[in-house]
């Protein structure tokens, strides 16, 4: 089967069938138990695979299916203790964002290579697991095709988030517009037990706006678009609590709460500008109401001072 969505659908199903209930952080190991009979084991892959042609600490986890042996047993899914670090490019990431919970992804990938080899109704093996192999010291491992990676990986994804739970946990939140990562991703962390580079993946796969990512750094998609009045005005209103004259580095903690409010992605810098053309009436020709708006804004303002000195 190579429909992912398909497939969980079919796999989850068998699973509701034997506990019951779906929960979140989804039991991944007792799912790989119950619904395919998969054994979860961890091994420093330095110390057990030897060979020329990888990097064991490259590996996050392996399957030995049905045929494959690992200690004596199949149907084991192999996880690495020896890790070397996670690289993007030349940089290395640091670990909070990806060692915690990254073993239950590994677990859900790998299931996802067991769940494309065999049939979903009947449990049929659907063919057998012939592919590249690397010999090793009495073991292998087997090395999918690209497609089948593409494959566990999407099924780990929906398996671990599904879109109907993820949905109706941004409503529970009340997180409306583009979601500020830097404020929430903990939050999606703990509830789906996924690192954040898998929350990131999987909101800019369902089109769920998001800024402030450490993996996918979203581009200003308004950049040279022209501001509606509307959201001069979002940002005249934002801008009162630091009395109208909000610095560059003000900008930057009131960006996240701009792109909340309008549903835009901006960076700071380009919004600063934006506040610096309102405060020059740059606006006040096409928009009375930014004018407007402005003017009652620093009667306001200069209404509170004078009131605060007669208190003093």
């Amino acid at each position: 089967m190579t429909d992912p969505l398909q497939a969980v659908t079919l796999d989850l199903e068998k699973y509701q069938a034997i506990e019951g209930r779906i929960t979140f952080p989804f039991p991944v190991e007792d799912f790989a138990m119950r619904v395919f009979g998969l054994d979860i084991q961890y091994e420093d892959f330095v110390q057990v695979f030897h060979s020329e042609e990888y990097d064991p600490q490259e590996l996050f986890g392996c399957l030995f299916p049905d045929g494959r042996y690992f200690g004596g047993f199949d149907k084991v899914i192999l996880i690495n203790t020896n890790r070397a670090p996670l690289k993007l490019g030349d940089t290395i990431i640091h670990e909070r964002f990806y060692i915690k919970n990254a073993e239950r992804q590994t677990i859900a990938h790998e299931i996802g290579h067991y769940s494309y080899r065999y049939e979903q109704e009947e449990g049929e093996q659907l063919r057998m697991f012939e592919d590249n192999v690397i010999a090793d010291s009495g073991t292998s491992i087997i090395v999918y095709p690209k497609g089948e990676e593409v494959f566990a990986n999407k099924y780990s994804r929906l398996l671990l988030m599904p879109e109907e739970e993820l949905r109706s946990f941004i409503a529970g939140r009340g997180l409306h517009g583009t979601i500020d990562l830097r404020e929430s991703a903990q939050a999606f962390i703990d509830h789906f037990g996924v690192t954040q580079f898998m929350v990131e993946i999987r909101l800019n796969e369902l089109g769920i706006r998001f800024l402030n990512g450490v993996y996918i750094r979203k581009p200003n998609r308004f950049k040279n678009q022209s501001y509606s009045a509307q959201n001069l005005l979002a940002l005249i209103d934002l801008a009162y609590k630091y009395d109208l004259q909000p610095n560059y580095y003000d900008m930057d903690n009131m960006v996240g709460l701009y792109n909340k409010a309008t549903g835009e992605v901006r960076a700071s810098g380009p919004l600063y500008m934006a506040f610096w053309r309102i405060m020059r009436g740059n606006y006040d020709d096409k928009y009375p109401e930014v004018f407007e708006r402005r003017i009652v804004t620093l009667t306001k303002l200069e209404q509170e001072r004078i009131d605060q000195n007669r208190s003093v």
